[in-house]
């Protein structure tokens, strides 16, 4: 009964919160939930103590509204121990007190709602009849709410207080008045950031084993990504979950780690690698909520050959409720974490027309001892991107024709009438890779100058 009879009170000092010079004040402090943590959490949740200073004066007849989300109330026993009457605190020399009478109450699919009825106003001792500036919950007489933890998980617990006089008229200057007792929060960060990423560059003259010396000319042996998470501060969270672990999967591209082990790879966390799809699985055990700053590293093996290309990374938070329920939230999926690119030959051809009655001719030309793939990647004049591949891989001391599968690439794709410029990259050492471009219309050849011959 008692319990009850402080969530009318709450619902008065609701209305004063937001009113003007009649209005009363409302003070409590709202909790925050864990919205992990309340995973399969059953047990009824009671807020914070409240207190209320009446802003208005109160007749007998005037009516107040408590309204509560749907389902608040038990539709067995809607009334639950609401009491039959409700009294302010006790009557001094400076207001009036006030009781309340139960008048009617309802359970809904929007809202659950329960009225009192002024009946009795107590002069104080000064024979004031004005019940302004009374307090409910003050001295040892305080009051909260009880509320269902799952209701949180899909909406902020909340009162609304509404008041009338018996003729109608809106008390309180502005009718109703809302405020929230408890919420859900997420403990966890919904991104990561990654602030520093794999970057180095493959070194296509030793033979793909290492990476390219830095611009000091010192050798590189190693490289590094960094990822951070700032998590909210939910050192205050009611409900908060018991333990969470990282995990992070960084993937390269399929077949192209082969050879690489999880040893090459070092954090703080434990490292497991899958050759066959490229991936890294990192676990950072009882990472908690607190903010993190990892760094993984890749030290090179030095006897592995190593391939260009990009990397992303999954992250995810496992952790355990207040209910000991084990759930997964993902901060992440396909966080940019860098590449590797190669310091072998790319060559432009800009212009290179198709079309009837034109065909064309492209040769590369390796006079070194490495051999590389061959990849092209083409743009028309609409701005269309061709990403043809590997087309053909370039002997060492030797000239292959990639005519054909460009052609056929780019026809592929939609490409067989229009001009289009071709980027041409060689896994060999650029100084061993020439380019020869021309095409024909009828039996008129047409030379074109590729990017090597720039300001030669």
């Amino acid at each position: 009964m008692k319990q009850l009879f402080k969530t009318t009170l709450l619902a008065a000092a609701v209305a004063a919160t937001c009113g003007t010079a009649v209005a009363g004040t409302v003070a409590v402090t709202k909790q925050i939930h864990s919205q992990e943590g309340l995973q399969g959490v059953t047990a009824a949740q009671a807020s914070n103590d409240i207190t209320y200073t009446l802003g208005a004066a109160y007749q007998e007849g005037d009516k107040i509204t408590l309204t509560f989300p749907a389902d608040t109330l038990d539709k067995d026993d809607p009334i639950g121990g609401f009491p039959g009457s409700l009294v302010t605190d006790p009557v001094t020399g400076e207001h009036a007190g006030l009781t309340l009478g139960l008048l009617n109450h309802g359970v809904g699919t929007d809202a659950d709602f329960v009225t009192y009825r002024v009946t009795n106003i107590q002069p104080s001792s000064d024979d004031i009849g004005s019940t302004v500036g009374a307090v409910i919950g003050s001295g040892d007489d305080k009051f909260n709410i009880s509320y269902d933890a799952a209701k949180l998980l899909s909406a902020a617990v909340t009162v609304e207080f509404s008041s009338e006089t018996a003729v109608g008229d809106v008390l309180d200057a502005g009718g109703t008045r809302t405020a929230t007792i408890a919420e859900a929060k997420t403990q966890f960060a919904t991104t990561a950031t990654a602030l520093a990423k794999f970057s180095n560059v493959i070194d296509v003259a030793n033979a793909r084993m290492t990476f390219a010396n830095d611009s000091m000319g010192n050798a590189v042996t190693t490289d590094a990504l960094q990822f951070s998470i700032n998590n909210p501060d939910s050192s205050a969270f009611l409900n908060a979950v018991k333990s969470a672990s990282l995990k992070v999967n960084i993937y390269g591209e399929a077949g192209k780690m082969d050879g690489l082990a999880a040893t090459d790879f070092t954090s703080s966390g434990t490292e497991t690698f899958t050759e066959e799809t490229a991936q890294l699985a990192l676990t950072f055990a009882n990472a908690g909520t607190n903010d993190i700053d990892e760094i993984v590293s890749f030290v090179n093996p030095g006897d592995v050959v190593l391939e260009p290309q990009s990397f992303t990374g999954d992250l995810t938070y496992e952790y355990v409720s207040a209910a000991d329920e084990t759930k997964t939230v993902s901060l992440n999926t396909g966080l940019a974490f860098g590449e590797w690119t190669l310091n072998g030959a790319n060559v432009n051809v800009p212009y290179m027309p198709y079309g009837d009655n034109i065909s064309q001719i492209l040769y590369v030309t390796n006079t070194g001892v490495q051999t590389g793939d061959i990849t092209v990647e083409a743009f028309d004049a609409d701005g269309n991107v061709y990403d043809l591949g590997v087309v053909a891989t370039a002997a060492a001391g030797a000239v292959t024709k990639i005519t054909v599968p460009v052609n056929q690439g780019l026809a592929v794709q939609g490409m067989v009438n229009g001009k289009v410029s071709l980027n041409v990259t060689v896994n060999a050492p650029s100084a061993d890779i020439t380019v020869y471009s021309a095409y024909t219309v009828g039996t008129v050849r047409g030379y074109v100058n590729t990017d090597q011959y720039k300001g030669k």
